[in-house]
C-alpha cells in the first residue's frame, strides 16, 4: 500500500514537472505590416488562456505550451494560426479582410456597412497602392476594379488619363466625378494628391450609388479619403524611390538600305546612301531618373485630437528630352480631427501642392516631336561629325534668314533633314533646342467641417470647402530656320495665366433608428457652390506684347437639395431611395433645374433560416438598382445668352472704318440637362471559410439629350456666328462585370492571394439628332483625311474611327483595292464608312500576392480586348518620309505579288486614309512586378524602428500585343480622338527600388 501511494504520488509530481517545464511565456508584436495593431486577440488554441495586445501591438502571454498553437485575430484582418513550435517570440503581421463582411466603405456623404451595400461600389485600399511607382490617382487605378478604363492622355511626365467608368457616356467630357474627403475637385488638379496620402478609394458606378451626387455622377464617381492619424503616441513614416525609367517597344522603322529602296521603288531616284543610317528611335528616347521622397507624421494630441501631417517631393525626368519633359512636384497636407466634447466633433483636411511640367510638343500630325521621329528620314544625322560635314546650304538658310544653326550642348550641329521635306525637323534637336513650354501651377485645397451629435443617432453636419488653382504656362520657340514651313525667324515667347477658384458649402443630417429588427438611416441635405475660372492675361509675340481678348461673362453656380433612406430588416432585406435637385446657371431659364431619383434592393439570402450552415456558401446577397445622374460637363455657360462683343485677338472690330460689333454666339433656350439612366443586377458571394469571394453585376446605362460643346458642329458656315451648345442624341453602355478573389494562409505561415476582374463593354450610339439621315457628327482631324477620323453616328461606337474600307492589294498594279460601300460604282468619300472603334470589347486586371516571413511578392496586369488604333502620324503631302517597318515587309513588289497586304510603294499615300492604318489594340501590360523584404520586428525594434521594408519593382517593364506602334495604351488629350496614333509619347518602363521606415 505504502509502495503504491508512493509511485502515485512520485508520478503525479513528475506529470506536474513535465508540465512545468514544457510550459512558457511567450511575448511578441502584432501589426499590420507597418503599423501595430492595439486590442488584437491572442488566444492558445483550444483554451481559454489569451490576451490583447497593448497600445504599440505588443503582447504577453503566460502558461503557454511548448507545442500551443496561437490565433491572432483583429477586426477586419484575416485571423491567423502560428504554430509555437518551442518558440518564445512571436511576431506576427495581419493581412487586411478584403472580405471581411464588417468592412465600411464610404459612400456619399457617409459610411456604409458592406454587407448591407445595395449597389455596385469598388474599393482600393491604401496597402494596394502604398509602393506603385504611378504619381497620379488615375494610374494607381488601372486594372485594380472591372469596369474601369484608365488610358494615359500620354506619357509624358505629369500628364493625365482618362478614366472613363463603364464606358463613354457622352458624346464629350465623359471624365467621372472626384471628391476628395468630401470636397468635389477638379480633374486637372488630382496630379496635386499625392497616392502616400491616400487611405482608400471608392468607386461609384452604378446610378444608385451615385445619384446622391446629382448633377455630376452621371459618369460615375470616385470618392477619395485620405489618410488620418491615430491617437497616442507620435508616428513618423519615411518613404522614398528612385530609379530610371526607358521606352520599352518593339516598333521598328525602315533602315537606310530599306528606306532607300523603297524610296526608289516609288520613283524618287534622288534618295541615295549619303553614310548616314540613324536608327531614330533609339536616338530620341533616353534613359531618364525618377526620385520620389515622402515623410509624414501622426499621432495624438491628448485624448481628443489626431493629426496627419506629410510633405512629398517629386522629381521625374521625361524619356525624351530629359528635363525639357520633366515633372517637378511638391505636395504638403495638414489632416486634423478633434472631439471637443462628447458632442461636438470639428475637423480639417487641407492640401498644398506646387507643380512645374516641362513638355515637347506633342498630340500633333505635323509638329510632335514624336510623329517627327516617326516619319524623318534616316539618312539625317543627329549631328554632323565634323563642322566640315555641315551641308553649305544649312549654313546659307540660317545666314539669309538672320538665325543661328541649331546646335547641342557641345557646339556640335544638328543635323538638318536631308531628303524629307515640309514640316519635317530633327526631333532629338526639336525636343532640346527648338521648343520649350513650361506649365507652372500652384494648387491649394481645404475643407473645414463642424459635426454637433445631438442625440443617440442623430447628426448634424456643416462642411466648407475651397480650391484654389493658379496655372501659368510659358511657351519659348528659339529662332531657326529649316525649311519655309518649318522655321521661326525671331525668338517667340507667349504666357498664358489661368485661374480657377471654387467654393463648396454644405450642410446634412444624418439619422440612425433602430426599432427591433427595423433598422433605418435618414439623410437630408443643402449645398451651394460657386466656379469662377479666368485668364486674366495673355502675352505673346517677340516681345511678350500684351494681348486682351473680349470674353463673355462665365457662371458656374450650383444649388443643390438632396435626401436619401437607408432601410435594413434584419440585416437581411435591404432598401435604399435618395433624390437630388440641382439647379445650375449653366442652363436656360426654364431648365435650370434637374430632379435625378434612384433606388436599390437587396438580399442576403446566406442570412435565412434555411441556409444551411454546412453550405460551402458563407455568404451570398443578390441586388438590383435604377437610378438617374446628370451631367454639365460639357457647358461652359450661358447657353442662354447671346453676345455681342467689339473686340478680337486684341483688336476692335473695325466696319468700313466704323467701329463694329459681332454676335459671339447664338443662344439655346431649349438646352436641357445630359441624363444618364442605368440599371443594375449584382451579386456577391464568399464561400470556403470566406477565402474566395465573387462578384458579378450586369448593367445598362443610357445616356439621353447628350450636350455637344461645339455649336459650330451643325451652325451654317454663312451665319456668322456659332450656335450655342445643343443636345445630340442617346448613347447605350452596356456589358458584364466580375472580380474573383482568393486569399489564404498555410499552416507554415506562406500567405497568397489571387485577384482577378474582367468586363464587357458595348457602346453604341442609339440616336443623333440635327444631322440629316445617315450621316455623323465630325470628329477629330488629321492630314490624311479632310473629312475627320473620327465620327459620331447613329448605330455606330460614338467616335469610331472612318475612312475607307479595303479589300487587298491588286496583284497586277501594287494599288490598294478599296470597297465600294454603297455600290454605286464609284470609289469616292461618299464611300467612307466604319473602319474600327476605339472602345475595348473586355476590360482584365488582376493581382498575385504572395508573402513568406520578411518577403513578400506582388504581380500585377492589366489589358484590353478588342479596342483599334488608328495611326494618323503619317503625311500624305510628304511622299519622302519614313515608315514603319511593316510597310517595307509587308509591301506589293511586282506583279503576280499575292501575298502583298500593303500597297507598292509608289501608292503608299493611298493608304493613309484606309484601315490598312488601323491595328488591333488590344494588349496585356505587365503593370507591376515587385519584390520586397521586411525586417524582422525584434531586429526593427533594436535599429529604434517599428517597421522596415525594401523592394524592387519592375512597373510597367513587359507589354504584349499585336499593334506595331511605340505603344498600345493610346488615350489621347481630346474626347473624339481616343486611339488616334499621332506620334504618342509612350508610357515609361520603370526600374525602382525603394524603402519605407515608420519611426
Amino acid at each position: 500500500m505504502k509502495i503504491n501511494l508512493l509511485k502515485k504520488i512520485f508520478f503525479g509530481i513528475s506529470i506536474l514537472l513535465g508540465v512545468g517545464l514544457s510550459a512558457q511565456t511567450v511575448t511578441g508584436k502584432v501589426t499590420d505590416g507597418d503599423l501595430p495593431l492595439p486590442g488584437a486577440s491572442v488566444i492558445v488554441k483550444g483554451t481559454t488562456n489569451g490576451t490583447s495586445t497593448d497600445f504599440d501591438g505588443n503582447f504577453t502571454l503566460n502558461n503557454v505550451s511548448s507545442d500551443a498553437i496561437l490565433i491572432f485575430s483583429y477586426l477586419g484582418f484575416v485571423t491567423q494560426e502560428v504554430p509555437l513550435s518551442g518558440q518564445s517570440v512571436i511576431n506576427v503581421s495581419l493581412i487586411e479582410d478584403e472580405n471581411a463582411l464588417d468592412e465600411i466603405v464610404v459612400v456619399g456623404y457617409g459610411t456604409k456597412q458592406k454587407s448591407l451595400v445595395t449597389g455596385a461600389i469598388s474599393s482600393i485600399s491604401a496597402k494596394q497602392i502604398k509602393s506603385v511607382s504611378n504619381q497620379r490617382i488615375e494610374s494607381v487605378l488601372q486594372g485594380r476594379t472591372s469596369g474601369v478604363t484608365v488610358t494615359a492622355s500620354s506619357g509624358s511626365p505629369g500628364q493625365g488619363a482618362q478614366i472613363r467608368i463603364r464606358g463613354a457616356g457622352s458624346s464629350g467630357n465623359s471624365d467621372p466625378l472626384y471628391i476628395i474627403d468630401g470636397m468635389k475637385v477638379l480633374g486637372g488638379n488630382l496630379a496635386s494628391i499625392a497616392p502616400g496620402d491616400i487611405a482608400n478609394i471608392e468607386i461609384l458606378k452604378d446610378a444608385a450609388s451615385a445619384a446622391i451626387y446629382g448633377t455630376e455622377g452621371a459618369n460615375g464617381v470616385i470618392l477619395v479619403t485620405t489618410r488620418q492619424g491615430r491617437s497616442g503616441k507620435i508616428r513618423v513614416e519615411f518613404n522614398t524611390q528612385f530609379g530610371t525609367q526607358f521606352v520599352n517597344t518593339d516598333m521598328e522603322l525602315m533602315n537606310a538600305s530599306q528606306f532607300i529602296q523603297y524610296m526608289s521603288e516609288a520613283g524618287n531616284t534622288s534618295v541615295v546612301d549619303n553614310g548616314y543610317d540613324t536608327d531614330w528611335i533609339e536616338e530620341t528616347f533616353q534613359s531618364a531618373p525618377i526620385t520620389r521622397y515622402d515623410v509624414n507624421v501622426s499621432g495624438g494630441i491628448g485624448k481628443k485630437t489626431t493629426f496627419y501631417a506629410s510633405m512629398g517631393h517629386l522629381d521625374q525626368e521625361g524619356i525624351v528630352g530629359q528635363e525639357n519633359s520633366s515633372f517637378n512636384r511638391k505636395t504638403f497636407r495638414l489632416n486634423v480631427t478633434s472631439n471637443i466634447t462628447d458632442f461636438i466633433e470639428v475637423g480639417f483636411r487641407g492640401n498644398y501642392a506646387l507643380s512645374d511640367r516641362v513638355g515637347v510638343v506633342e498630340n500633333s500630325d505635323t509638329r510632335g516631336v514624336i510623329q517627327n521621329m516617326l516619319i524623318i528620314d534616316p539618312l539625317t544625322p543627329v549631328t554632323y561629325p565634323t563642322e566640315a560635314d555641315v551641308p553649305q546650304s544649312v549654313f546659307d538658310r540660317s545666314n539669309d534668314n538672320g538665325v543661328p544653326v541649331l546646335r547641342d550642348s557641345n557646339g556640335n550641329v544638328y543635323g538638318y533633314p536631308s531628303y524629307s521635306t515640309g514640316e519635317v525637323v530633327n526631333p532629338v534637336a526639336y525636343s532640346n533646342v527648338m521648343n520649350r513650354s513650361l506649365n507652372d501651377d500652384r494648387y491649394s485645397f481645404y475643407t473645414a467641417y463642424l459635426k454637433l451629435k445631438i442625440l443617440e443617432g442623430l447628426n448634424i453636419t456643416t462642411r466648407y470647402g475651397r480650391e484654389s488653382a493658379k496655372n501659368n504656362f510659358l511657351n519659348t520657340i528659339n529662332p531657326y530656320y529649316i525649311s519655309s514651313e518649318a522655321s521661326n525667324t525671331a525668338l517667340t515667347s507667349s504666357i498664358n495665366k489661368f485661374e480657377g477658384r471654387r467654393w463648396l458649402w454644405e450642410n446634412f443630417v444624418t439619422y440612425d433608428k433602430s426599432f427591433g429588427k427595423h433598422n433605418f438611416k435618414l439623410l437630408a441635405g443643402y449645398s451651394a457652390e460657386d466656379t469662377d475660372f479666368r485668364t486674366p492675361v495673355s502675352l505673346s509675340g517677340p516681345a511678350g506684347n500684351q494681348q486682351v481678348n473680349e470674353v463673355p461673362p462665365f457662371f458656374d453656380n450650383l444649388v443643390s437639395t438632396y435626401g436619401r433612406l437607408s432601410y435594413d430588416y434584419d440585416g437581411k432585406y435591404m432598401f435604399e431611395g435618395s433624390v437630388r435637385a440641382d439647379t445650375s446657371d449653366k442652363f436656360p431659364t426654364a431648365n435650370k433645374t434637374g430632379v435625378f431619383p434612384a433606388f436599390s434592393v437587396g438580399w442576403l439570402a446566406s442570412k435565412e433560416d434555411f441556409w444551411s450552415e454546412d453550405s460551402f456558401l458563407d455568404y451570398f446577397k443578390v441586388r438590383a438598382s435604377w437610378g438617374q445622374n446628370g451631367s454639365k460637363n460639357n457647358l461652359g455657360g450661358v447657353s442662354d445668352r447671346t453676345f455681342i462683343i467689339s473686340v478680337i485677338n486684341g483688336l476692335g472690330i473695325d466696319y468700313l472704318g466704323n467701329a463694329g460689333v459681332q454676335i459671339s454666339n447664338f443662344a439655346n433656350n431649349d438646352l436641357r440637362w445630359e441624363t444618364s439612366e442605368q440599371i443594375n443586377f449584382g451579386v456577391d458571394l464568399r464561400a470556403l471559410d470566406n477565402k474566395l469571394n465573387f462578384t458579378a453585376e450586369y448593367y445598362k446605362k443610357t445616356t439621353k439629350d447628350l450636350i455637344v460643346a461645339n455649336g459650330s458642329l451643325i451652325t451654317p458656315g454663312s451665319a456668322g456666328f456659332t450656335f450655342s451648345p445643343f443636345n445630340a442624341g442617346t448613347i447605350e453602355n452596356q456589358g458584364i462585370e466580375i472580380e474573383l478573389g482568393y486569399r489564404d494562409t498555410t499552416d507554415g505561415g506562406f500567405t497568397y492571394g489571387i485577384n482577378a476582374n474582367i468586363s464587357t463593354l458595348k457602346n453604341e450610339v442609339t440616336e443623333i439628332q440635327f444631322v440629316p439621315e445617315g450621316t455623323s457628327l465630325v470628329g477629330a482631324g488629321a492630314p490624311q483625311n479632310a473629312d475627320g477620323v473620327t465620327r459620331f453616328e447613329e448605330g455606330q461606337p460614338s467616335w469610331y474611327f472612318y475612312g475607307f474600307e479595303t479589300n487587298g492589294i491588286d496583284s497586277a498594279t501594287g494599288e490598294i483595292i478599296k470597297v465600294d460601300t454603297n455600290n454605286d460604282g464609284t470609289i469616292n468619300n461618299l464611300d467612307k464608312t466604319f473602319i474600327g472603334s476605339p472602345h475595348p470589347d473586355v476590360l482584365y486586371g488582376g493581382n498575385i500576392n504572395l508573402g513568406y516571413k520578411g518577403f513578400d511578392f506582388n504581380l500585377q496586369f492589366q489589358g484590353t480586348i478588342g479596342n483599334d488604333i488608328m495611326s494618323t502620324y503619317h503625311q500624305p503631302s510628304r511622299p519622302i518620309t519614313n515608315k514603319p517597318l511593316h510597310f517595307f515587309n509587308n509591301r506589293w513588289t511586282g506583279p503576280g505579288d499575292t501575298d502583298a497586304t500593303f500597297p507598292g510603294a509608289g501608292n503608299v499615300i493611298s493608304s493613309y486614309d484606309t484601315d490598312l492604318v488601323v491595328e488591333d489594340g488590344s494588349y496585356m501590360r505587365i503593370k507591376q512586378l515587385q519584390l520586397g523584404y521586411t525586417l524582422p520586428t525584434d531586429f526593427a525594434n533594436k535599429l529604434k524602428l517599428n517597421n522596415f521594408r525594401i523592394y524592387v519593382s519592375l512597373d510597367d517593364f513587359f507589354t504584349f500585343t499585336k499593334y506595331k506602334g511605340l505603344d498600345p495604351e493610346i488615350g489621347n488629350f481630346n474626347f473624339n480622338s481616343i486611339g488616334v496614333d499621332r506620334g504618342f509619347y509612350p508610357t515609361a518602363a520603370r526600374a525602382i527600388f525603394g524603402l519605407s521606415a515608420q519611426f
